[in-house]
């Protein structure tokens, strides 16, 4: 049995491991995985499986993977669950359902037979000063190397968008080598260039860079048509609005028919981890009254002067 453990300086969501191009059978992206379940598929064979990475799209991998027969699925991420990016519904989903969690370790190297994945050898991780996303840097605790024998490899820890070929200047990307564009109009410092997603805010949920794309095409159009992107009288307002602050989360609220939100139906644990179905369900008819009923407290006080 051979041990690949070499690091690579690149994260790009390959676990940091330069071996992880040899084309061993069994290890996947996160990403390439999913879409063969979606086409119907049983990428990788085998019953115990390591996914590595904390997002949303590790979490779709482990609760994938239950659902097409793997009956031993372990997540490792290097940080604790109070750091994870992931939807926390998402990870208390994936916990109910039997996923095993296993904060503070990193992958090192894999091990192969044959060309086939066997197992990956991982290190325990310390949390140290925050870094710049501002979540407290693991640091590797030297010495605590120890092997986790496994079927197949997913990593799902996030993927980088190249954006340094299209505006090279050092001034038109971040320190995280996204685009700097303006918050409202989604323009860069070049005119012409626009940006949104995760090009812009690192990686997010598809509803964001849906939301991003349509405000961009909006200003797009209106620096074709009028030859300068400039935020609307409508898009000041509803910033204005949004920043305001009016709503108080934790506010004892005095006033009778404040209930609690309803919630949903959930489907049993044992249940929908055999099956794609939806997980949640809807309310019932007075269930859907009473929550219509129900006083939010949302109100918003504002004042234009135009």
């Amino acid at each position: 049995m051979i041990r690949l453990a070499a690091l690579a300086s690149r994260g790009t969501g390959y676990l940091g491991i330069v071996e992880t191009d040899a084309g061993y059978e069994c290890f996947m992206t996160g990403i390439h995985f999913l879409g063969e379940v979606d086409r119907g598929r049983r990428p990788m064979e085998g019953e115990k499986l390591v996914v590595v990475g904390g997002g949303n799209v590790a979490m779709d991998c482990v609760r994938s993977a239950l659902r097409i027969g793997f009956t031993d699925v372990n997540l490792l991420y290097r940080r604790t669950e109070a750091e994870m990016p992931a939807d926390p519904q998402e990870i208390h989903e994936a916990q109910e359902e039997g996923v095993q969690f296993h904060y503070l370790v990193a992958p090192v190297g894999i091990v192969h037979r044959d060309g086939r994945v066997r197992g990956l050898e991982c290190r325990r991780m310390a949390l140290g000063k925050p870094d710049r996303s501002g979540r407290r840097r693991p640091v590797a605790i030297e010495g605590s190397e120890f092997v986790i024998d496994c079927d197949a490899i997913i990593p799902a820890v996030g993927q980088i968008c190249v954006v340094d070929c299209v505006l090279p200047e050092a001034d038109a990307l971040t320190a995280w080598k996204t685009l700097v564009v303006d918050d409202m109009t989604f323009q860069s410092g070049t005119e012409a260039v626009f940006g949104g997603g995760d090009c812009v805010t690192g990686p997010s949920t598809l509803i964001a860079a849906l939301a991003a794309g349509k405000k961009a095409a909006r200003h797009i159009a209106q620096f074709i048509e009028q030859g300068a992107a400039q935020p609307t009288v409508p898009e000041i307002l509803h910033r204005l609005v949004d920043e305001s602050g009016v709503f108080q989360p934790d506010e004892d609220f005095p006033f009778p028919g404040l209930g609690e939100r309803a919630e949903p139906p959930v489907m049993d644990p044992e249940t929908r981890k055999t099956r794609f179905e939806e997980v949640e369900g809807g309310l019932g008819l007075a269930e859907a009254t009473a929550e219509a009923q129900r006083c939010l407290r949302c109100y918003r006080i504002a004042v234009a002067a135009l």
